[in-house]
């Protein structure tokens, strides 16, 4: 796999969930491209080639971390779904808090 924007210090999980990213990001744009240019076979092959990637990783992430998705969430012991860290959780060593600044509405 390789590494993206990382300065050594990311773990397995992270990077992989990156990579996850990148692939939806780069399908979905497929994705619309197709919807103007249905016939075009390099985009075709672009997405059946991205698409095989992303479902791979998917499914190796999936097995070694939590689902990525409710639907993948289900065996019939526990819903692991609500036990794994929400998108905006990932990165912080303690699971969460973000703090954020004050809204513009001059409340402090």
């Amino acid at each position: 796999m390789r590494r993206h924007y990382s300065n050594g210090n990311v773990s397995r999980q992270e990077e992989m969930m990156l990579r996850l990213q990148e692939l939806s990001f780069a399908m979905k744009e497929t994705e619309l491209f197709l919807d103007g240019h249905p016939a075009n076979r390099r985009a075709l092959a672009y997405y059946a080639e991205t698409k095989g990637e992303y479902d791979l990783l998917k499914e190796e992430y999936e097995r070694t971390y939590a689902p990525i998705t409710p639907g993948a969430s289900g065996d019939d012991a526990e819903w692991r779904w609500v036990r794994t860290p929400w998108p905006w959780e990932y990165g912080f060593p303690d699971g969460g808090d973000i703090s954020f600044a004050p809204s513009c509405g001059g409340e402090e």
